[in-house]
């Protein structure tokens, strides 16, 4: 049997993989190498500065965000999609990461090729969050095929023709599992006031613990940047609560390992958390609030805690201490690794070519 070709759409923004913060870049970087290593033929659309096994096609040198293009910027993403759509005869799937509006344009190209088009949402359904016009968009091309990263996700657009939940996965052998954290919690992440930094902070001082937090501040948004200036910033006293500024892979295994707990009050339906995988992946348990995906990724009272304001998640600090931390590695290890993903990812193709499972 032939090679499978497949072309892959990631994101122009970060390089593939991320040198630090990237959740969609890293993931789309995981899949493909993986792909690659199981034997099929991949053609990457990216940024000109990626670093990948497959042959990579660019219409930017540089990511954009280096480039200090914002996130609002069509053209870029027009002609990386484009780029690819052109190209439809050379290959067998051409699989697109919707992560921002301009990916939309992508909707309508694959209308006439649908059977060899597949979708994966990284975002929330955007009718949870108020994106009425994004939602009828979604609806004109529901017969188009679409993966979800999270059941949660699907909320919203029930009849979109969803093909398959893939869950987020890690590279388990880049996370050491560590059985004696130090005496900190941690909060890791961009800082914008969904993924709730603000609470994670409020939360510790309750508590009386000490928390690390760190992660990316995106300065060509406005209102990102003012709350982080406003909001986050004079929380920041270097003792009780330290900001470490965005880490790269290594460091981030050094900070979660070390970790007494993950702190995730997030205060929108997110679609995955790779933070929490993450953390998860060292041994860390986490305390999230119960929203979007995190009730498919904590198991509650075994690998951490879900609840539903801050004074639950003080409550749920003080008994941290009775999670087994060997339990939350070993539910990354069955659930959320890269090999699990792009295992998953063969089957969504298979089934789409309409190919027997092997």
């Amino acid at each position: 049997m032939k090679k499978m070709k497949i072309a892959q759409i990631g994101p122009l923004w970060e390089n593939i993989p991320p040198p630090k913060y990237g959740g969609t870049e890293r993931i789309v970087y995981y899949l493909v190498e993986g792909l690659i290593k199981n034997g099929y033929e991949v053609t990457l659309f990216a940024s000109g500065t990626s670093k990948t096994s497959a042959k990579l096609i660019s219409v930017s040198h540089q990511p954009l965000f280096r480039k200090k293009i914002p996130w609002t910027n069509i053209m870029y993403p027009l002609l990386n999609i484009t780029e690819a759509f052109d190209r439809q005869k050379n290959f067998d799937i051409i699989h697109v990461h919707l992560n921002i509006p301009s990916d939309y344009v992508s909707l309508p190209l694959a209308s006439q090729i649908k059977n060899k088009v597949v979708f994966t949402l990284h975002f929330p359904y955007p009718i949870s969050l108020g994106y009425a016009d994004r939602h009828l968009v979604l609806q004109k091309y529901r017969h188009l095929n679409y993966v979800s990263i999270s059941d949660s996700q699907r909320k919203g657009g029930k009849n979109l023709n969803w093909i398959k939940t893939v869950y987020n996965g890690v590279d388990i052998n880049s996370y050491n599992f560590n059985p004696q954290p130090d005496n900190y919690f941690v909060w890791l992440g961009k800082f914008k006031p969904q993924k709730g930094v603000k609470e994670a902070i409020i939360a510790a001082k309750k508590a009386g613990v000490k928390l690390i937090i760190g992660g990316t501040i995106d300065y060509l948004e406005k209102d990102y940047f003012a709350y982080f200036q406003n909001e986050v910033e004079p929380l920041i006293d270097g003792k009780q609560i330290k900001f470490v500024g965005e880490l790269n892979d290594k460091q981030k295994n050094e900070i979660y390992g070390k970790a007494v707990c993950f702190l995730n009050p997030i205060s929108w339906e997110e679609p995955f958390g790779l933070v929490m995988i993450e953390a998860m992946a060292c041994g860390t348990p986490v305390i999230a609030f119960a929203r979007g995906a995190a009730k498919e990724i904590v198991k509650d009272g075994e690998t951490g805690y879900l609840v539903n304001d801050i004074d639950q998640m003080v409550e749920a600090i003080k008994k941290i201490g009775s999670i087994d931390r060997k339990k939350c590695r070993e539910r990354i290890e069955k659930n959320f690794t890269t090999d699990i993903m792009v295992k998953n990812y063969e089957e969504v193709y298979r089934q789409i070519l309409k190919i027997p499972s092997v």
